[in-house]
């Protein structure tokens, strides 16, 4: 039977027996599409052409399985979805998005957030659409069978037949479960033997059977140094009950190494006794090699915008050494050079303006290396601000930009790499500098252009805020201004990655960025950055690991 939009369900028994499926979409020929594809199911699909008529339609009806349009007119499919799952009336629904955009990762995790369990991208082949459907359809009868199997056993004797034949029933869901999960899971006792695997565990090993894992230790396919790591991770499991997310290296089976995210999660003992550990492993070694790319190729922006503030820098002491030895030649062929205190000074001003250029190379020498092999060290967020400040203080003052820093030299040293810390904040105060293009048009003849960069502490973290008076960010574009390839510049200025890598870096380092900003008044980053202790309480519990392939 099917339910169209503005019609309502007349045969109450048929509706019962069938699992329902919400479909919502403003279009109506994407859900005459839906139908036609889902049509051979066995099934009640309950159409919908916008939020609120969707919200009308299940009312008083069990839904196994929504899918959802995000982007419609009045209510989007991430509030209906908000809505739906929040209903207590009844269970959570598994939802399915529909969206014409491959989203990032920042999105994405909104979007999981409101309910969603799964993606699919338009245009999509019917067959993936069915195939996704029938895994939660039967999910959803399991679920069912589970709840009448409860009941039956409520009302019924407990005969060991009948619990036989749950245990039988419950291990089958439990494998269905467990191998219909797109990541890697592996059962362990608390002794590290591995009991039970999804099948995916042996794509992401390169193993061939379930035999290579079954009573085998857990430990056998960690790097010896990443063994006590493991055992903190487990202890820890073993008091908070879950850990998630920690970046790992694995071992496969022919002994390559990948890296991977990995949680824990504690099964108990129905007395709360620990039974075993469930380790979920997802394969990140590709999305690490397009981080790092992406890495690479802002740098390199990055690099070639210095060239500009180079030429600034070092045009300063050269128009030094140059005047200098100018004034020295006059010297010589007026024959008044007799003096060697004159001739020491000079000197000393001729090489130390040397020694300023041969500094700013060597500073871009090193922060133009790759960075992938870096050993996260102790250093001071004030050097790395001023070594950035220096690199472009003199292409500021070639700007009209007034720049005020004010740093709290009493800030403690934080864990993490120097370098990538000091292109967050070239990329800050290039942003900076970018903003007050369009804010010189409107700005009267007395406008001073400001940036000021301060740094401060407390007890709990360090904190960078760098502000400046340029055009700011429209307010429905700050929650977007992270995203990769978003970019509020005239075309042809940037590539959208900046901020997004900068916000990457920072969470390397445990920190935070937050933005506030008022359209032409101005725009003020805020960085903040935990204290030692707890940045080397992070390393130990999450090291990154790159190119391990």
């Amino acid at each position: 039977m099917v339910v169209k939009s503005g019609l309502k369900a007349t045969n109450s028994m048929e509706l019962k027996q069938k699992p329902n499926i919400l479909m919502v979409d403003d279009i109506p020929e994407n859900l005459f599409l839906f139908e036609s594809i889902l049509k051979p199911l066995d099934v009640n699909l309950i159409l919908a052409n916008s939020g609120l008529e969707a919200i009308l339609n299940i009312e008083g009806h069990e839904i196994a399985l929504a899918l959802i349009d995000i982007r419609m007119p009045g209510m989007d499919g991430v509030e209906l979805a908000t809505i739906i799952q929040n209903d207590q009336k009844r269970e959570l629904v598994p939802i399915i998005f529909i969206t014409g955009q491959a989203q990032d990762e920042m999105e994405l995790d909104y979007y999981y957030k409101s309910g969603a369990v799964d993606f699919i991208l338009k245009p999509f082949r019917s067959n993936i659409l069915l195939s996704k459907v029938k895994i939660f359809l039967e999910l959803y009868r399991q679920k069912q069978q589970i709840r009448d199997n409860k009941e039956k056993l409520e009302l019924t004797v407990k005969d060991l037949a009948s619990s036989n034949k749950m245990v039988r029933e419950s291990e089958n869901l439990y494998r269905t479960l467990l191998n219909a999960s797109p990541e890697g899971i592996i059962i362990m006792d608390t002794k590290g033997r591995i009991t039970e695997i999804s099948d995916i565990i042996l794509e992401l090993f390169g193993a061939k059977s379930k035999n290579e894992f079954i009573g085998v230790l857990f430990y056998q396919f960690i790097p010896a140094h990443e063994l006590k790591k493991m055992k903190d991770i487990l202890n820890r499991t073993r008091l908070e009950g879950l850990v998630q997310d920690i970046e790992f290296l694995l071992t496969r089976s022919n002994q390559s190494q990948f890296i991977c995210e990995l949680s824990t999660t504690l099964i108990q003992e129905s007395d709360g006794r620990p039974k075993a550990f469930m380790a979920i492993i997802r394969d990140i070694s590709q999305r690490k090699k397009v981080e790092q790319q992406l890495i690479r190729t802002e740098r390199m922006v990055s690099l070639g915008e210095m060239a500009a503030a180079m030429a600034h820098e070092i045009n300063q002491p050269l128009l030094s050494i140059t005047l200098g030895i100018e004034n020295m030649f006059a010297k010589i062929q007026q024959d008044c050079l007799t003096e060697d205190k004159y001739l020491r000074k000079k000197s000393e001003s001729i090489f130390e303006d040397i020694s300023r250029i041969g500094r700013i190379i060597d500073h871009v020498r090193a922060f133009s290396r790759d960075q992938d092999e870096y050993i996260a060290t102790n250093f001071n967020i004030n050097d790395s601000i001023e070594n950035a400040v220096s690199l472009i203080q003199e292409q500021f003052k070639h700007h009209g930009i007034v720049l005020l820093v004010n740093l709290d030299k009493d800030i403690p040293s934080i864990v993490g790499n120097t370098y990538r810390f000091e292109q967050v904040i070239l990329n800050f105060l290039t942003n900076a500098k970018d903003s007050f293009e369009d804010q010189k048009k409107k700005a009267n003849s007395d406008f001073e252009k400001t940036i000021k960069v301060r740094t401060y502490h407390d007890e709990i973290a360090n904190y960078v805020e760098i502000e400046d008076n340029g055009c700011g960010i429209k307010q429905e574009d700050i929650h977007r201004v992270m995203l990769p390839f978003f970019s509020t510049k005239r075309v042809g200025q940037g590539t959208g990655l900046g901020l997004s890598i900068s916000f990457g870096i920072i969470k390397e380092l445990d920190g935070n960025i937050e933005i506030e900003s008022d359209l032409m008044i101005g725009t003020k980053f805020k960085i903040t950055l935990p204290m030692l202790a707890k940045r080397l309480k992070s390393i130990n519990n999450s090291t990154t690991y790159l190119n391990h392939e």
